[in-house]
């Protein structure tokens, strides 16, 4: 028996059931709907419509509003999905998603998080979808099960019905009340016919009967009553033949088309009438250099006046003038040290130059990050401190995140330092709060010294200066400044040039460079360099067989070399230094096994350890001692005849086999019978895996040759009819070129013949015409004779 699990994977034929079923039935009747798709549940077909298939889902990007609407309501009400989605605009689903998106992109950037690839929201082959309801239908394959194909006819054929039992039922109750009424209507008019007269109950009713009563009647009082709430009351519309469209009023779509045509028309009678004028107009309308005019700019009050921003301005150039000014000007221009002001306002930050716009801004990353130190904080049943008010970005007062507001800094009234000027009440001013007093100049601490007295005053004074005055005061000042003037001392066109201090400069630009700052790409590339220097360097101290990926044995044999160091070697000296070659080699060897591992090697067991590296001095001394070994072993070479080297060592290869059972090689005469059969079934059995590689490989060239070369097959297939094609069709064209050459010479010798032929067939014929005519005159005289 087959049992049949609802659920899986969403097809594309389900999904359009489902939508012609929704339409038909609704979105309340589910278990109908359900009975349409024989692999679905009602509760799936209803999370598939609300989740993916429902017009109103948005599956467009997630722009950055969104986003930020996104982690800001998951702050306020986390895991509630269902409550955010319709907030956000969203389903449930998306939102979650997205969320856990933005979290792993911010924990991915800080390198806290594992890649795409590693996912474990991902799936894994053989895993099944816990939620395919959010997931794209699949594709509808070109075979359809029969499954599939009776499911889709019966849903077309239940879907084209439109007449269902509860139509069909209500009909029939229809035709019934009918037929009982027609009954029953007859059996009153026999019954008064009969003269039997039957009492009608009235039925007694619980509801307005509309047919008798009039709803919401206000009878008139009696006598005299005030009419004035008359007036107001709407007179009522008369609805016989009344669109829709009527009653709401035309569509805007509407108007714009009705105002089109009005135009169309319009230029239409313009073009009969002033055609020039039309073009003219049409052409400033289509001028691209045509400068729509821009909407006015809204910007808030400023925060600092016109004055205080000059002086802040002023303040920042003297600061230049004092840093890099030379000592006459210095000496021309007063001080505007912080020591001449009152105490506190420069000296917190005497450094501090002209005050920027704060440029803060909602950053999304931010946003990000504080909703991850949310999920990763205890709960407050734990007690202890919590770090919520310690996050940036908090806002909690409604639902869509509130955006700093871009105030310009007062740099006169904030930033004051608790020795500043005390207010009218005798009190220290808080920090954010100006000196208070009638002007910046006037009776209050000036901001900044004007030794030179050139601001002019700002003219919020107590009191109104009248013109008398004015003039006063500006002779007054023309005076002053001519004695200022007066006063300066008298140029020295004296100049001393320095060459050494530019040497100095020239010869220390390190130490010049050294002064300043890195930039952040120079000191990233600096830092690359570093690294890949290192690294070159690391890769030149390995072994010889990593440098150049020569192949490695997967585990290193303990016996390798022990018979060179033994025996043969007369000198003890000799044993014991091969001795130490080979000890270093094994350590070597088993240093490489754990720093460098072979794939698919197991790692090596007992004292095996990485050897320490060996400094660069050392290793070049090993390497120039080798060079001259090799160098004198060169020198040897030679003298050496390889022929004789090559036949002796034939020989003695052949004197030794692989023995498979102990592993290793043995001379061929001290092997027993049964060893023998060993080693050439070995070697049988290498030779035939050989060969059975061989095949293969010759399988899978002669495949691939084939598929290379099919094509030139066909194609030389193709030219080889052609060709004979070609060859037919030019014997025949010969043939027929030969037929029409002979033709031609039988022609050509056949024509003189003919013509001459022809001249004599006229000849006669002109002869027997002249006879003709002569007779025929004869007979014309002799009728006119006879006529006479």
């Amino acid at each position: 028996m087959r049992i049949m699990i609802k659920g899986g994977v969403w097809k594309n034929t389900e999904d359009e059931i489902l939508k012609a079923a929704v339409m038909k039935y609704g979105k309340n009747q589910w278990s109908r709907i359900a009975s349409l798709l024989s692999r679905k549940s009602a509760k799936q077909c209803k999370a598939r419509w609300y989740e993916w298939l429902d017009p109103s889902i948005k599956k467009t990007e997630w722009t950055r509003e969104e986003d930020e609407k996104l982690l800001h309501l998951a702050k306020i009400m986390p895991t509630q999905w269902r409550t955010i989605a319709p907030i956000v605009g969203r389903t449930a689903a998306q939102c979650l998603e997205r969320y856990e998106k933005l979290l792993d992109e911010a924990m991915r950037s800080e390198g806290q998080a594992p890649d795409e690839a590693d996912d474990p929201r991902k799936l894994r082959p053989g895993e099944i979808d816990p939620n395919p309801e959010y997931k794209p239908a699949r594709p509808d394959p070109v075979d359809m099960d029969e499954d599939e194909k009776e499911m889709l006819s019966e849903a077309r054929a239940r879907l084209a019905n439109t007449r269902g039992k509860k139509a069909k039922r209500k009909a029939r109750e229809k035709q019934l009340e009918e037929a009982r009424r027609l009954a029953s209507l007859q059996k009153r008019r026999e019954l008064r016919a009969a003269g039997v007269e039957i009492v009608r109950r009235k039925k007694r009713r619980n509801f307005i009967d509309y047919n008798a009563e009039i709803p919401f009647e206000h009878k008139a009082p009696l006598g005299f009553y005030e009419v004035d709430g008359e007036h107001s009351i709407v007179p009522k519309q008369n609805l016989t033949n009344v669109s829709l469209k009527d009653l709401e009023g035309a569509r805007r779509t509407e108007v714009e088309e009705e105002r089109q045509k009005e135009d169309s028309e319009k230029q239409k009678k313009r073009r009969k009438k002033d055609l020039p004028g039309a073009i003219v107009q049409v052409n400033k309308i289509n001028d691209p250099q045509r400068v729509t005019k821009r909407a006015r700019l809204i910007l808030p009050a400023p925060v600092v006046t016109d004055q205080e921003l000059e002086q802040i301005a002023r303040g920042g150039v003297m600061l230049d003038v004092e840093e890099g000014g030379s000592a006459a000007t210095r000496s021309l221009v007063g001080s505007y040290t912080p020591g001449g002001v009152t105490p506190g306002i420069h000296g917190a930050a005497n450094t501090q130059r002209i005050a920027r716009t704060p440029m803060r801004q909602f950053s999304l990353q931010e946003e990000i990050k504080s909703v991850a130190m949310i999920n990763a904080m205890g709960t407050p049943l734990l007690g202890g401190e919590s770090g919520r008010d310690r996050i940036e970005g908090k806002d909690f007062s409604g639902i869509t995140p509130a955006r700093p507001v871009m105030a310009t800094p007062n740099v006169a009234a904030g930033g004051m330092t608790p020795a500043q000027t005390p207010g009218f009440g005798g009190k220290m001013l808080a920090a954010g709060e100006a000196t208070p007093a009638m002007s910046l100049t006037g009776g209050a601490t000036p901001m900044f010294r004007d030794a030179l007295h050139l601001n002019a005053d700002d003219g919020n004074s107590l009191y109104d200066e009248n013109a008398k005055m004015q003039r006063a005061k500006e002779t007054l000042l023309k005076q002053q400044l001519k004695n200022a003037l007066k006063s300066l001392p008298t140029p020295k066109n004296d100049y001393e040039l320095n060459f050494g201090a530019l040497a100095e400069g020239v010869d220390g630009e390190e130490e010049k460079d050294a002064g300043f700052e890195e930039d952040m790409s120079d000191m990233a590339r600096r830092l690359m360099r570093e690294a890949k220097a290192r690294e070159q360097a690391e890769l030149k101290r390995r072994a010889m067989a990593i440098q150049r990926d020569l192949p490695r044995p997967l585990q290193v044999n303990p016996a390798y070399g022990k018979g060179e160091t033994a025996d043969n070697m007369a000198n003890a000296t000799l044993q014991a230094a091969a001795k130490l070659v080979h000890q270093e080699m094994l350590a070597l060897l088993h240093s490489d096994s754990i720093a460098h591992p072979v794939a698919g090697a197991a790692p090596p067991s007992g004292n095996a350890k990485v050897i320490e590296p060996v400094d660069d001095e050392y290793m070049k001394m090993a390497r120039s001692l080798v060079d001259a070994e090799l160098k004198a072993v060169n020198d040897a070479a030679e003298k050496f005849d390889a022929e004789a080297y090559s036949q002796v060592w034939q020989e003695i290869s052949e004197q030794f086999v692989y023995l498979p059972s102990e592993r290793k090689l043995k001379l061929r005469e001290s092997l027993t019978p049964a060893q023998v059969i060993e080693t050439l079934k070995n070697e049988h059995e290498i030779v035939v895996a050989h060969a059975n590689r061989e095949v293969k490989k010759i399988g899978k060239a002669e495949g691939r040759t084939a598929k290379m070369i099919a094509g030139y097959e066909k194609r030389s297939q193709s030219l080889k009819e052609d060709g004979s094609n070609m060859l037919k069709e030019k014997e025949e064209n010969m043939f027929a070129l030969e037929t029409y050459k002979l033709m031609h010479a039988y022609e050509k010798d056949a024509t003189p013949k003919r013509v001459e032929m022809l001249n004599q067939l006229c000849e006669s014929e002109n002869l027997r015409e002249t006879k003709l005519q002569a007779r025929y005159a004869e007979l014309i005289a002799k009728k006119k004779e006879k006529a006479a």
